[in-house]
């Protein structure tokens, strides 16, 4: 049975406009964090898109995100947690590792300092989605997740994003899951109603 997979960042938290590192430690979602997460539950009613199961990160802000889509009961995945960035947590963005000349990620930069290496991030993630679907067969899931997790997940499955493309507070990627294969079909931006078919 083919199944669908709606992957999606959460809204806008305090730490994301204060522009703080913000992966294993959390912070509460904004007023506009609130307000785009509703701008998603309302896309996917425009769409007739109806949820069979419903996954979070262990994240507040994940969690929180998936409250305001469905009234779905719903699961925390640990492996859908962002990325960790050590002894950047919390701290000014601007405090992060430069990214290497040619390179869209963090790579392994973030290992000396305590945090994770964007492909094992990828891996877990990846793993986490997989061993999911297949055990619960489930054809509509929703899962809330994390900016540099959903890259880390691209980057695994070797996909082709525009250049200096970013996933958005409340960005959405639908996927096909044939029970061996993620197939992306699409990036959505709720908030603009803008959609890239890949």
């Amino acid at each position: 049975m083919a199944q669908t997979l709606y992957l999606m960042r959460h809204g806008e938290t305090l730490f994301n406009k204060q522009k703080r590192v913000q992966g294993w430690c959390d912070s509460p979602l904004t007023e506009t964090g609130i307000a785009q997460a509703k701008q998603a539950r309302d896309y996917f009613l425009r769409q007739g898109i109806l949820f069979d199961r419903a996954y979070s990160s262990t994240q507040e802000r994940a969690t929180d995100t998936l409250r305001l889509i469905t009234d779905l009961p719903y699961q925390q995945l640990k492996g859908l947690k962002e990325m960790n960035f050590g002894i950047f947590e919390a701290q000014p963005e601007l405090l992060l590792p430069k990214f290497r000349p040619g390179s869209s990620s963090f790579e392994d930069l973030l290992v000396p300092y305590g945090g994770e290496d964007i492909d094992q991030v990828g891996q877990r993630v990846y793993d986490t989605i997989t061993e999911t679907l297949a055990k619960e067969q489930a054809q509509t899931n929703l899962m809330v997740s994390h900016g540099a997790a959903l890259y880390g997940l691209v980057l695994k499955l070797k996909l082709e994003l525009p250049r200096n493309f970013r996933f958005g507070n409340c960005a959405i990627c639908q996927f096909d899951w044939s029970g061996s294969r993620l197939h992306l079909i699409s990036v959505i931006d709720p908030l603009t109603d803008q959609k890239i078919d890949l």
